[in-house]
């Protein structure tokens, strides 16, 4: 009876550390503050909602969504220069799943279409927004690379990932285990 529970109880608690929720870094809490419209330089990040940015190009900003190309809130651009990219990690570090994020080149890029690399894999995206699904499982980071022409920027929104923490039913899970392990070892006492 003792193996049965502890066995149980240990299905319980595994059960409750791999539940994730999903989360979306949407930019729109930067109305107003100093992030809208100022250059971040090479190396420079924020936090936003759970993820972090680090820049490692000529300039990101947050933008107020006025671009032809964008849904009308605020997003992210970054790739000015050949060679730039940018970093995404989970605010405070650790893994993170990152679901799928909506981009677009520039509505100024000479180019209908641009291939860019998101960890190094190739992705073609154009000039309107859409919603490209990654599926990037258990990464502590994500780069996204810049334009390869040059000859513009892209603009990224909507950021969707899940950041493993315990849901409700999870924590009563793990509550549950946890107090048959109290159960055993009072028995054995």
């Amino acid at each position: 009876m003792k193996n049965i529970l502890l066995a149980a109880s240990a299905v319980m608690l595994i059960g409750s550390l791999n539940s994730s929720r999903a989360d979306v870094v949407t930019f729109d809490d930067a109305t107003g503050n100093s992030l809208l419209f100022t250059p971040l330089g090479f190396g420079q990040s924020f936090s936003d909602q759970g993820l972090t940015f680090t820049n490692f190009g000529q300039e990101m900003y947050i933008w107020d969504g006025s671009s032809p190309n964008s849904n009308g809130t605020n997003n992210n651009i970054l790739g000015f220069d050949v060679g730039d990219y940018e970093q995404v990690t989970k605010t405070g570090g650790g893994p993170f799943t990152l679901n799928s994020v909506q981009l677009a080149i520039s509505w100024y890029d000479p180019n209908p279409a641009e291939t860019i690399l998101v960890n190094g894999a190739p992705l073609t995206i154009t000039q309107t927004l859409t919603t490209y699904n990654l599926n990037l499982a258990d990464v502590t980071s994500v780069d996204i690379s810049g334009l390869p022409s040059g000859t513009g920027y892209w603009t990224a929104d909507n950021f969707v990932f899940n950041n493993p923490v315990p849901e409700p039913a999870s924590l009563l899970l793990l509550g549950a285990g946890l107090s048959a392990l109290g159960l055993v070892r009072r028995r054995q006492n």
